[in-house]
């Protein structure tokens, strides 16, 4: 199965199947030149080879590296990008694996995004470090996903990369706000501007279908790991300072970013 990809330009479409990337250390922060990549094996169940999907869904996950030479081009006017300023009411550490900002009910209906006339609303967004999504095989520091559902359940997450660099107010206002124990939720109902996360030039991406990207692999799930998602992840990025990263690296200690998957 071949995985497409969009831009502000155009559909990306990969060419052709590659195997698994293998991390290049040389590109992450020294932090991390040593890390076993992909999630601990504890928060893995039944591998998705050995489990019921239907072939489509194990050959299109997520995430994948990004090739530009090999992807096509289109012009496109979506999605259009409908965030705002919401009350940050539940900042959460995440099983100890990363923030997690989930949005109330009032904000997830006023904040939403449009592809092709359907609406997404967004539920919520995380963090990734190192990122997930690789570009010719190197990591961003980080990626922050906003997951956006539909009323049928489908899914649009949205990804921006992160690179060291300036420090990040907004970042830097999530991180202040996060609990520093496992599982804990903090609460300081301040707004907070989501657009201030996304990249200026939000009308250049890539795009293609795939997966969500934590584990959800068991034979008795009732979710197909979440697929199919309609993944969008921008050209331009973002940038934290290391002082932000060695931060937000003291509360969630373990990098928490699955392997780059077979195109």
């Amino acid at each position: 199965m071949n995985k497409q990809l969009l831009s502000i330009l155009g559909i990306a479409v990969i060419l052709s199947s590659c195997q698994k990337n293998d991390i290049n250390s040389d590109n992450l922060p020294s932090t991390e030149a040593k890390v076993t990549i992909g999630y601990p094996t504890s928060l893995i169940s039944t591998p998705i080879i050995t489990s019921s999907f239907p072939q489509e869904i194990i050959d299109g996950q997520t995430p994948i590296d990004i090739i530009p030479n090999i992807t096509q081009k289109i012009r496109t006017a979506t999605p259009t990008i409908h965030y705002g300023t919401i009350n940050l009411s539940s900042v959460i550490n995440n099983a100890g694996e990363n923030l997690k900002i989930a949005l109330d009910a009032t904000d997830r209906a006023n904040n939403y995004i449009v592809i092709e006339g359907k609406q997404y609303n967004l539920a919520q967004f995380h963090y990734h470090y190192s990122s997930e999504h690789t570009f010719k095989g190197r990591h961003s520091a980080m990626e922050v996903h906003f997951v956006n559902i539909a009323a049928d359940n489908s899914y649009a997450v949205m990804g921006t990369m992160i690179e060291l660099g300036d420090e990040n107010d907004a970042m830097g206002t999530l991180i202040d706000n996060s609990p520093t124990t496992a599982g804990a939720t903090n609460s300081p109902n301040i707004p907070f501007d989501v657009t201030s996360l996304l990249p200026e030039n939000t009308g250049r991406y890539y795009t293609y279908i795939g997966s969500l990207t934590t584990p959800n692999y068991g034979a008795n799930s009732a979710l197909t790991n979440g697929g199919p998602v309609t993944w969008i992840l921008f050209k331009n990025k973002q940038e934290l300072s290391m002082e932000q990263l060695d931060s937000y690296e003291t509360i969630y200690e373990e990098p928490n970013y699955r392997e780059t998957q077979p195109l």
